[in-house]
């Protein structure tokens, strides 16, 4: 009995394992099956992501590009600055693209590859000379001569801040170097494995078990990858399972070619506020601001070991730390055979290098791109802005950018040493044009010019004091049977009461009214007397037509104070209303946008050049004239100290009620520029437009090029000498006067004096010859029949009222071409903050007497 049932318990046993082998199998088929669906559903989830994914990109600004040409003006530091910009490295060997040499004045340049919105230029060698600041014996790589060449566009920052910002590389831009160096120290069988490395992975654990803690993961790089692009960074044995089958799954649909470029693009490697840095191209700006294919083996080896954590090895926050990691890269280079021993000595020796914290800035230009914004707002969507990844080539010149930004920071601070202002209280804003083109050149809103707050240059609306009276004497010109420059006008009290019983009584310096003065000379010497008098004589309305046709669309005020300035416009509104008159009455659209291309650089929308004509040549001409004189001899010539007399540079300062702004607009026959400077408060500088703006604007124009030589007037205009009467003095029959343009419909009464008419007259001249030569001829000065002594008179007595003001008022008064404001008679003085509205009895009001030249503030 016992033996049956041991027989039946041994037959039993048999049975029951196969049938749990059959359960475990089924089972197995199952979980086979269930795997095969997962990973199935894993691979569809995979495969759409990747071959439908695009990178959200934020558009991509480019500066102009710098063209060489012969004969070009070209200065060795603001070709430095146009270098600098571009980040182009000077090297005693040219070998690579970026890279430029110098030997005296003779200059190669390696011109990096770039797209252009008309099309791509390989990278490419040139050679020049620069002789007497002139661009000459341009060459190609060749030895060819050539006319033009033209560099790459400085990237100048991506629009819209924040988000994750990258720069996209394909593997063939990959250097080899980097790409070895990151395969050594992320996954050394990179090339061999199929997605999961069981080698790494014991490798990983043998290497935690001595350290004691986790100091080695065992993750691959396409394991990586794919934690990148699907998965979070929070640790978990399900996304670790489901990482390493989409990696076995991607391995199996893409080369390791692929694999590896796209972690080059994904991997995050650090952050700059809430704009995320991801991939190796945008690192390489940010860290160095150069590109992937010109970095260092040394650079290489900091960005690579940035990859294991960027924020614990931030080289600006933690620099020992980023320097001991970096080494560590290097040592493993060596052990790789990626270096010799010798240049890991070396590379090991060199600092870190990397660029200033702020020179890494998303948005190093933030005055200009504002404008530019405002530009692209019509055609393209906040979300393409942010994510299409667009191309956007502008009107930006680097060089002029800088020049513009230097002159406003240093000459800010230099006006509160100088003038004994309080440290830091002053702000300017400063805008430079082409005149022809209209294209923006450069913008500055803040006297820290990176700074990204209140942008001056666009958004302060300040009165413009004096800067208006060009539109004034304009109409005037535009009535050639009634005036002209010569055309005498009455510099004398006026008084205006309006309909509600208020009086407006402008004034000028010392309550001193100069009679009858020619019209050239009246706003040459800023004359507000005669102005307003003109102004009203014209029609207000008549005067506010030309300020519109000048191009500005602000709101003018319907009083008579406009015509001294009342009108608050920005300094960006102030630069196309002179750029009109530079460009001889032709409105040019003002613009930093030139196109726009996909992230491909095809598909290119060209924004092209916009003019109307509103102002006639031939009185716009004759405006410039008197312009021109404001800078020989009225409250602008001080700037001729520093200038060159060969060009023919005209403007006009302006200074509003109790110092609050300081202006100067003036141009070349190329350039605009304008400058404001004052305070946010609103309270007083003590700054006139002479002694202020007018500094910082010759600072900025001495050092860039222009044309040379007078402007030529246009068919309409002839050259004629008057007398103090406004008289034509015929050469027939006498000399003298003074010889300025006139339009061809003005008609002049001869002089008397001159009359052809007495035949005798040169009968009587002979006798007369040997009585003139005895008696010496006084020189005259620029005015009217001032004589010498009278003009000394003049101004010792104006030296003396200075000394009496001073002892009345306790403090020092100004001495400067321009003279300072005086508040109207009977009117209050704007309490401290205020603004005077537009139209109040507080409107700006301007003289400008000339002061002694002697005692004319010098720039520092």
């Amino acid at each position: 009995m016992a033996s049956t049932k041991r027989r039946r318990k041994k037959a039993s046993n048999p049975g029951r394992l196969r049938r749990w082998m059959v359960r475990l199998g089924l089972l197995g088929l199952v979980g086979c099956l269930v795997l095969a669906g997962y990973m199935v559903y894993l691979d569809v989830e995979l495969r759409e992501r990747l071959d439908s994914r695009q990178y959200q990109l934020p558009a991509r600004v480019f500066a102009r590009p710098l063209i060489l040409r012969s004969g070009m003006i070209m200065r060795p530091d603001e070709l430095q600055a146009e270098f600098d910009a571009l980040h182009y490295k000077k090297v005693d060997q040219l070998n690579e693209p970026g890279h430029w040499t110098r030997e005296g004045m003779d200059y190669r340049v390696y011109r990096r590859d770039f797209i252009h919105p008309d099309g791509r230029e390989p990278a490419a060698l040139v050679s020049f000379r620069l002789r007497n600041d002139e661009i000459s014996n341009l060459r190609d790589e060749n030895g060819a001569s050539i006319k033009q060449f033209r560099l790459d566009a400085a990237n100048i920052g991506t629009l819209l801040g924040g988000g994750d910002d990258r720069n996209p590389v394909r593997f063939k831009d990959i250097p080899p170097l980097l790409a070895n160096t990151l395969i050594a120290v992320e996954d050394q069988d990179f090339l061999y494995h199929h997605g999961v490395s069981l080698k790494g992975i014991a490798r990983a654990m043998v290497a935690n078990i001595r350290a004691g803690h986790v100091v080695q993961g065992g993750s691959t790089i396409t394991q990586q990858l794919v934690k990148n692009i699907f998965f979070d960074h929070r640790p978990s044995l399900r996304r670790k399972f489901n990482e390493a089958l989409m990696a076995i799954l991607m391995e199996l649909h893409y080369d390791k070619a692929y694999i590896l470029q796209e972690y080059m693009n994904e991997v995050w490697l650090g952050q700059q506020g809430s704009r995320a840095i991801y991939g190796f191209g945008l690192a390489s700006e940010f860290y160095f601001q150069k590109p992937l294919d010109t970095l260092e083996p040394q650079q290489i080896a900091l960005l690579v070991g940035l990859a294991k954590g960027a924020s614990y090895y931030n080289p600006w926050r933690n620099p020992k730390r980023a320097l001991e990691r970096r080494n560590t890269v290097l040592e493993l280079m060596e052990e790789q055979g990626l270096i010799t021993a010798a240049q890991h000595k070396t590379y090991a020796a060199k600092p870190l290098g990397v660029a200033s914290a702020g020179a890494a800035a998303q948005n190093p230009y933030p005055a200009y791109t504002e404008e530019l914004l405002n530009e692209l707002r019509p055609y393209y969507s906040y979300e393409e802005l942010r994510t299409a990844g667009l191309r956007i080539y502008t009107s930006l010149a680097p060089s002029v950018q800088k020049l513009a930004e230097d002159s406003v920071s240093q000459g800010t601070a230099s006006l509160e040493k100088n003038r004994g202002l309080q440290k830091d209280s002053l702000q300017a804003a400063t805008v430079v044009l082409d005149n022809k083109s209209g294209n923006v050149l450069a913008m500055v809103g803040d006297r820290r010019p990176h700074y990204p707050g209140f942008n001056r240059a666009l958004e302060a609306r300040r009165q413009i004091g004096s800067l208006v009276k060009p539109a004034v004497y304009l109409t005037a010109l535009e009535r050639p049977f009634d005036y002209n420059l010569g055309t005498l006008i009455d510099d004398a009290p006026i008084r205006v009461e309006g309909d509600n019983g208020e009086v407006w009584m402008p004034a000028n310096f010392e309550n001193r009214a100069h009679g009858q003065v020619p019209l050239y000379k009246a706003l040459e010497k800023s004359y507000n007397l005669a102005t307003a008098r003109l102004g009203l004589d014209l029609g207000l309305e008549n005067v506010r037509q030309t300020i519109r046709r000048l191009g500005v669309q602000a709101d003018l005020p319907r009083v008579p104070s406009l015509l001294l300035g009342t009108a608050e416009l920005t300094p960006f509104e102030v630069a196309g209303m002179y750029q009109t008159i530079a460009n001889g009455g032709e409105d040019v659209e003002l613009h930093t946008l030139l196109a726009v291309s996909d992230a491909h650089g095809e598909h290119v929308q060209h924004f092209r050049r916009h003019a109307e004509r509103h102002v006639d040549p031939v009185p716009a001409y004759l405006l410039r004239y008197a312009l021109e004189q404001v800078m020989r001899e009225g409250t602008g010539r001080s700037a001729y100290r520093r200038l060159p007399s060969s060009v023919s540079f005209a403007g006009k300062t302006g200074t509003t009620n109790n110092y609050r702004d300081s202006w100067f607009a003036g141009f070349s026959p190329t350039l605009t520029a304008v400058v404001w400077v004052g305070r946010d408060d609103n309270e007083r500088t003590s700054l006139t437009g002479a002694t202020g703006a007018l500094k910082i604007w010759t600072e900025i124009m001495r050092q860039l090029p222009h044309v040379h030589g007078p402007v030529a007037p246009p068919r309409g205009v002839e050259f004629k000498r008057v007398n103090s009467r406004d008289e034509f003095m015929d050469p027939k029959y006498c000399q003298g006067g003074r010889e300025m343009p006139f339009s061809y419909e003005t008609k002049l009464k001869p002089a008397p004096e001159c009359s052809g008419g007495d035949r005798w007259r040169w009968f009587r001249n002979w006798f007369d010859r040997d009585k003139d030569e005895a008696a010496p001829k006084e020189e005259m000065t620029p005015g009217w029949g001032t004589k010498p002594d009278e003009q000394q008179r003049q101004r010792e007595r104006q030296r003396q009222l200075r000394e009496q003001l001073q002892r009345d008022d306790g403090e020092q008064v100004p001495q400067e071409d321009e003279e300072p404001l005086q508040l109207p008679r009977g009117e209050q003085q704007p309490r401290s903050g205020e603004q005077p509205r537009s139209g109040q009895q507080g409107a700006p009001v301007e003289d400008a007497q000339p002061w002694p030249p002697d005692q004319e503030d010098q720039w520092p």
